[in-house]
């Protein structure tokens, strides 16, 4: 074999295992949303927040697909579509008050290859509409009680994970403490607080759904 067609042939090969990777090798673990790390998933959810807030839509949609990768188990091909489509929704959302209805078919595409990937049995467009409602009730000051949001993502919780609404209603109140302190505090927001309250929030969702 001459040395032109050793090099072509390592360079497939290399090529070969970099598609392998990016489309179809995940990490290892069962395929079920309820399997995730909480603190883990509680750190991501705090810098998300953070670049959120800060309109860093790349690093948001970095922390998307590290999160779907590592948590989920997506290969990396698949965590980046995801995230392109949540992303893409949180960012419409931060520059519109009207027509919210527009970001669900994002929200949806993002649900749906998370019940296809776990063979999940819930409904991407209920979960979708459920998100969006919390996302809303936020912005409603009649409406933005972390009781009131904390009821709207219990919701989300019990359709995506499929348990009982009142099992993770504890766990969803603690997440919506952490976004009333983060809009309390806007750009001096007390971040240690809320990861505490995000710590404990998905450390409490983790024992909810894994019962």
């Amino acid at each position: 074999m001459t040395r032109r067609r050793i090099t072509l042939a390592l360079f497939l090969a290399i090529l070969a295992g970099g598609v392998y990777e990016l489309c179809y090798d995940a990490p290892k673990g069962p395929r079920t949303l309820k399997a995730f790390d909480p603190d883990r998933t509680a750190d991501l959810e705090v810098d998300m927040w953070r670049v959120y807030y800060a309109q860093k839509n790349i690093q948001l949609f970095t922390d998307l697909a590290t999160m779907l990768h590592e948590q989920n188990r997506y290969p990396w091909a698949k965590a980046g579509v995801a995230a392109y489509h949540l992303a893409r929704a949180a960012s419409a959302f931060s520059a519109s008050h009207t027509g919210y209805e527009l970001l669900l078919p994002d929200l949806e595409a993002a649900y749906a290859t998370a019940k296809d990937w776990t063979h999940a049995d819930f409904d991407p467009a209920a979960v979708a509409r459920a998100e969006l409602a919390w996302w809303v009730a936020r912005r409603i000051p009649a409406r933005s009680s972390p009781e009131q949001v904390g009821g709207l993502i219990a919701d989300e919780n019990a359709l995506l994970y499929g348990v009982p609404r009142d099992r993770v209603l504890p766990a969803s109140i603690l997440r919506a403490r952490a976004g009333r302190l983060r809009d309390d505090g806007g750009e001096d927001a007390d971040w240690t607080a809320v990861s505490d309250l995000l710590h404990e929030s998905y450390r409490q969702l983790h024992d909810a759904v894994s019962r």
